[in-house]
């Protein structure tokens, strides 16, 4: 059985910043880091790449190379390019995961059950 990936259309990306949200959004539910850059990449070849360099203030080499995805970019230049698409980083809380109690506070000791 072959898993189809999502084919990206740049026509829809070019200037969309309502479609790129809601495709980076699903991107960044699969939590791979690898994946979102790729998709950032993809994005990012969607517009137009020259005028991004200029208003991110990155060359346009060092975009390609940032978002082909066999490095990570740091999380400055990933918002910039991110701001220049017309979207923004967002963090929710996993949904997925078990509520752990509040740590106790650093040099105090944990409190324990009473018997």
């Amino acid at each position: 059985m072959s898993i189809k990936k999502k084919k990206l259309d740049p026509g829809l990306y070019r200037d969309n910043p309502t479609a790129i949200a809601e495709y980076l959004t699903e991107i960044l539910m699969k939590n791979d880091l690898t994946v979102l850059v790729q998709a950032i990449g993809k994005v990012m070849r969607a517009q137009n790449v020259k005028a991004l360099s200029e208003e991110t203030g990155l060359r346009r080499e060092n975009l390609y190379r940032m978002f082909a995805g066999h490095r990570d970019p740091t999380l400055g230049n990933t918002m910039k390019v991110l701001a220049s698409f017309g979207v923004q980083l967002a963090v929710e809380p996993l949904t997925s995961i078990k509520v752990k109690p509040p740590l106790p506070k650093l040099g105090q000791p944990r409190s324990t059950p009473a018997d």
